[in-house]
């Protein structure tokens, strides 16, 4: 209380009125400090708990030098086995003992092993966890083992070579019917085994079996590891047979694949030894300006948004959701009477995607649809983002091409590198599930960032028009998917 003086006024408090400031100094100090422990030691236990749920911290490979190839095997073996103790999609029994049976296998039959056979061996086992993100990955592998002089496109209708060394330029666009007299569809049946999950995801890296004749040979394909005879059928349609030789695999660098292919140029370290089928030519909108990671184009003519990602990540210091929320503003300032957004080549990455998806509705024309492109090579956070701008664009929304690259319940997060210590094939750890569909709810089990955890999703993302990339369309220069868009809105491409 403050003290009444003589004349009836109120006077000022003293320093210390009956130690009341010094007690609420010291009391207010007291809460401060127990709120202040309370919090660091929630923070600290969730923390703890996100990492050891979240990511994995496999052993180190703690093994000698190894006395001879053989035992460089076995230890790499015994290594790999481990590789079920912290693997989130072999927690399933099922799959676990069908890993280490498949490991025990390779164990038992090491004699005359070669580093190709290894390779597929391992991708083998490890395909038994049948999650696309746990594989062995058949593009890193490309480092290790050898190559044709040619490459292949990933197209829907066959194998066609879209870059070829000068030396066998002749063979731009024509199509592999057979290797070493088997038919082609036979030997990509026969790689199937060595990557797990969705049958479109497997078929989407065959072309990376399929030229290598290490690999060939290690599946008793070819009888030489350095060369194999391939069967084409010309464009003009002759067929031709010629044996190709090998080129060694290139530590220092992966071979290119998917989106990398089929961009009209060869990689800029190939200029000079490599060409391309179609050099020269101008590109549709899909594969303009391959160099840029995010691409948006206003369609005039059709009053349209096209946005097209292809890393949903930020790239070379580019902020997608700085760029993304440009591009939102330009879009509202328009109100297209459509949107398209490209995620055919988008691999993952994270879930910068998400406020894009959840605005896009309101940016377009009231009731204005939405197309949302995907491909196998459409994969893990691009597989979310697809859901997202399905869920939330609701009916408005179609999807437009063809399956994306997994199922919408699969393993994912973490990735923390699992190395065998002798031939340094990397696996990947996963850590947690994600549910598109029915929303992941474990709290142990499922990624807690995930826009999925306890939160339904979408029923599918099988297309709604379906529009692959084939090879008639490719080499024409035209954009099917695209075309599919403008027909389903009842224009054409200059309109």
């Amino acid at each position: 209380m403050r003290p009444v003086l003589a004349d009836g006024t109120w006077g000022k408090i003293p320093e210390d009125f009956m130690g009341l400031r010094a007690l609420l100094r010291k009391t207010w100090i007291k809460v401060s400090l127990i709120v202040a422990g309370t919090l660091l030691v929630l923070f600290i236990a969730v923390a703890f708990t996100w990492v050891r749920l979240f990511i994995p911290n496999p052993p180190d490979a703690d093994y000698g030098e190894p006395a001879n190839q053989t035992e460089a095997y076995r230890q790499d073996l015994d290594y790999l086995a481990r590789y079920a103790e912290y693997e989130k999609s072999l927690e399933d029994a099922s799959r676990a003992a069908a890993f280490l049976d498949a490991v025990a296998s390779v164990q038992a039959d090491l004699e005359g092993m070669t580093p190709a056979r290894f390779e597929l061996a391992v991708a083998r086992a490890v395909a038994q966890a049948d999650n696309a993100h746990s594989n062995a990955s058949p593009v890193t592998r490309t480092r290790r083992v050898n190559h044709l002089p040619i490459r292949l496109g990933p197209l829907m209708d066959g194998q066609f070579v879209i870059q070829a060394t000068r030396e066998h330029a002749d063979l731009l666009g024509a199509k592999i019917i057979a290797v070493e007299g088997r038919p082609v569809t036979e030997v990509v049946e026969a790689f199937l085994t060595y990557f797990g999950g969705p049958d479109q995801r497997r078929r989407f890296f065959s072309h990376l079996f399929l030229t290598s004749p290490a690999l060939l040979h290690a599946e008793g394909i070819s009888a030489s590891p350095d060369a194999a005879t391939l069967t084409f059928v010309l464009p003009g349609g002759d067929t031709l047979e010629r044996r190709l030789a090998a080129i060694p695999p290139g530590e220092d660098r992966r071979q290119p694949y998917g989106r990398e292919i089929i961009d009209y140029r060869v990689p800029p370290e190939d200029e000079d030894n490599w060409v391309h089928l179609m050099s020269g030519e101008a590109p549709p909108l899909y594969l303009s300006a391959p160099e840029e990671p995010y691409l948006y184009e206003y369609l005039k003519e059709q009053d349209g948004g096209y946005v097209r990602i292809n890393f949903n990540a930020d790239v070379d210091g580019r902020s997608l959701v700085d760029w993304l929320e440009q591009v939102a503003s330009d879009l509202s300032d328009r109100e297209p009477a459509f949107a398209v957004v490209d995620l055919r080549f988008n691999g993952g990455g994270t879930d910068a995607t998400s406020r894009f998806a959840r605005t896009l509705p309101e940016l377009v024309a009231e009731d204005g649809p939405i197309y949302v492109l995907t491909s196998a090579q459409t994969f893990s956070a691009a597989v979310m983002a697809a859901a997202q701008f399905k869920e939330f664009g609701g009916d408005r929304v179609k999807i437009v091409g063809s399956q994306v690259g997994d199922r919408l319940r699969f393993v994912a997060n973490g990735g923390t590198a699992f190395t065998l210590p002798n031939s340094g094939i990397v696996l990947r750890v996963w850590s947690t599930w994600e549910d598109i569909r029915d929303g992941c709810w474990d709290w142990i089990d499922c990624f807690w960032m995930s826009p999925y955890f306890r939160n339904p999703g979408v029923e599918s993302l099988e297309p709604d028009i379906d529009a692959p990339l084939r090879y008639e369309d490719y080499v024409a220069g035209r954009d099917a998917a695209l075309e599919a868009v403008l027909s389903d809105l009842g224009l054409s491409a200059g309109s």
